[in-house]
């Protein structure tokens, strides 16, 4: 029974250790994804790309791509892709060229999206690195790098949240000082009224004290009136 239960301790570890390596081994594989070319369906045919996954939304991505491209001017969107006709891009090449972005979710990252990037030159031919290697090798570059400029386009978002809900609430703190000094302003009056009635007070028991001692003293003075009437 001893042995037993050293032999499931040890399966129980070693289990424990082999799940921990893979899921660190997924980590890296996921913190150092790559692009690389793969192939997409693009007017009806598939047509070479480069490709990536990455942990962001496609909305963040599309914007980053959009800002990215800016110098190529605004793409144009058409069945699910974003074309940028007869343009020059020199991170991609000298040449002019025709880009066209796809974004769409991960299928393996739920909170992830997948990228895909293709040129075609001037006579309509889509590159891959069989035709033009260094171009898709600059291409895998530019996908490469993508993280960061999504990081600051989303960093960009927060940091506006977040100066709006400071903004909201410095000016909700305002309305509230505000508020104190006007309440601190009637409560001056308020206190101010509650002494002077008061004072009111006092002086009208006072008043009614000496008016009580007249009509004491003036009905003693009929009674004794009243006695000395003749009979």
């Amino acid at each position: 029974m001893i042995n037993f239960n050293k032999k499931y301790i040890k399966l129980s570890i070693m289990k424990k250790v082999i799940i921990t390596s893979l899921v660190l081994a997924l980590a890296i594989c996921v913190g150092k994804a790559q692009s690389h070319e793969s192939r997409v369906e693009i007017n009806k045919s598939f047509q070479n790309a480069v490709c990536i996954e990455l942990p962001y939304t496609v909305s963040d991505i599309e914007t980053t791509l959009a800002k990215r491209f800016a110098s190529s001017g605004k793409g144009k969107s058409s069945k699910g892709f974003v074309e940028y006709s007869g343009v020059k891009f020199a991170e991609f090449t000298l040449e002019t060229i025709s880009i066209y972005t796809k974004v769409e979710k991960s299928k393996l990252n739920r909170n992830g999206s997948k990228v895909y990037i293709l040129v075609a030159m001037l006579d309509g031919q889509f590159c891959s690195s069989a035709t033009c290697e260094r171009l898709i090798d600059n291409v895998k570059k530019f996908l490469d790098d993508l993280a960061p400029h999504v990081e600051l386009h989303t960093a960009g978002i927060l940091l506006e949240k977040n100066t709006s809900d400071l903004k909201k609430a410095e000016q909700e703190l305002q309305k509230l000082q505000s508020d104190a000094i006007s309440l601190e302003k009637d409560r001056d009056k308020i206190l101010k009224r509650i002494d002077d009635n008061t004072q009111k007070i006092q002086n009208k028991q006072k008043e009614v004290e000496m008016k009580r001692q007249i009509v004491n003293e003036t009905h003693i003075q009929k009674l004794q009136i009243e006695a000395n009437l003749p009979k």
